[in-house]
């Protein structure tokens, strides 16, 4: 074909191009102004667990944890202090129930990380979490004392966990204190038994504040100086 006959086709193609490129040009154009008309909104920063709010935010559950902390082991040393309860909640002074055990684990755990003063973070973090599971696992301690009651203890023991329940109550209502002394002086008795009979199946002991209560309450009352 003569190159004089090529310019009916490349006249139509150069055309075609030059008609796809200022298309083009005027998308691109289009586009670039839409974006700086209507910007994509800014996503926010991500916080660092260091950030000042997030340390602010850890400083209010670590007080939290210690006053948790506080709640259990008050009302843990209000059980171990009365005579009373021991009786009737008997599992929570046996070691050897899993609740129990469970419990005294994750109470010393949580003793061990108890500061006065504000710790690093890395431990206020770890105080917090173990208060956590203390105060659920004391939860779970008591009621599994409340269905167990004293169901690990043979006939004979139960009446003996009865017979002292009885004698405390006898002691607190007591009309003097010789009565009062006499009703002490007896549940003592009882609980030293009761030891001895359940301490040949189970590791299972009046807890020492228990005794101590008992030991002060009985004690017979100075004479007038």
């Amino acid at each position: 074909m003569p190159y004089q006959d090529l310019g009916a086709f490349i006249w139509p193609i150069m055309v075609l191009i030059w008609v796809l490129a200022a298309s083009y040009s005027r998308a691109a154009m289009h586009h670039r102004w839409q974006t700086r008309a209507h910007p994509a909104p800014a996503r926010p920063p991500g916080r660092s667990i260091d950030a000042p709010d997030a340390a602010a935010s850890l400083r209010v559950l670590w007080d939290a944890a210690r006053e948790r902390y506080a709640r259990i082991a008050g009302e843990y040393g209000d059980y171990e202090s009365d005579p009373k309860q021991v009786l009737r909640r008997p599992a929570l002074a046996d070691p050897a129930v899993p609740s129990t055990s469970r419990f005294i684990d994750a109470f010393h755990e949580a003793m061990a990380l108890h500061t006065e003063t504000y710790p690093p973070t890395d431990l206020a973090r770890k105080y917090v979490e173990a208060t956590e599971t203390a105060e659920k696992a004391w939860t779970a301690a008591c009621e599994a004392a409340d269905k167990l009651r004293a169901s690990r203890f043979t006939t004979d023991e139960r009446a003996l966990i009865n017979q002292g329940i009885k004698l405390l109550e006898l002691a607190e209502g007591a009309a003097t204190p010789a009565e009062q002394e006499a009703a002490f002086a007896a549940a003592r008795q009882v609980l030293a038994k009761l030891e001895r009979s359940a301490g040949t199946r189970l590791d299972w002991r009046v807890p020492r504040p228990a005794r101590q209560t008992i030991d002060r309450l009985g004690r017979p009352p100075l004479p007038p100086a």
